[in-house]
């Protein structure tokens, strides 16, 4: 555990990316593309002194969570807070020293 400012970072892998474009059209239009900038990214986030939490975005239970949260527009900032979410989830499962907790 880390003492660092924590931020959850909206991560997706490559089967998932269609997907999730289809419900989300603000996304870039290629992985490589976004995973090119989105490395960049949380290279700069952890050079700013951030922990960066990876969280990993699967359609189903990204869709799920906005309906439960009330969102019907999927955007960067709802991509955002899922992660940040997420990510708040992960910390305390780490207080709890919870050693097999796991979103993977």
């Amino acid at each position: 555990m880390s003492d660092k400012p924590v931020m959850g970072y909206a991560w997706y892998d490559e089967a998932s990316f269609d997907r999730l474009r289809e419900v989300m059209p603000d996304m870039s239009e290629r992985y490589h593309e976004w995973r090119h900038a989105a490395v960049r990214d949380v290279k700069r986030a952890e050079e700013a002194g951030y922990r960066v939490i990876r969280i990993a975005v699967r359609p189903d239970e990204f869709i799920a969570w906005c309906r439960q949260h009330g969102l019907t527009y999927m955007d960067l900032e709802t991509r955002r807070a899922f992660a940040r979410d997420r990510a708040q989830l992960v910390v305390k499962a780490e207080r709890l020293n919870r050693k097999s907790f796991s979103f993977f």
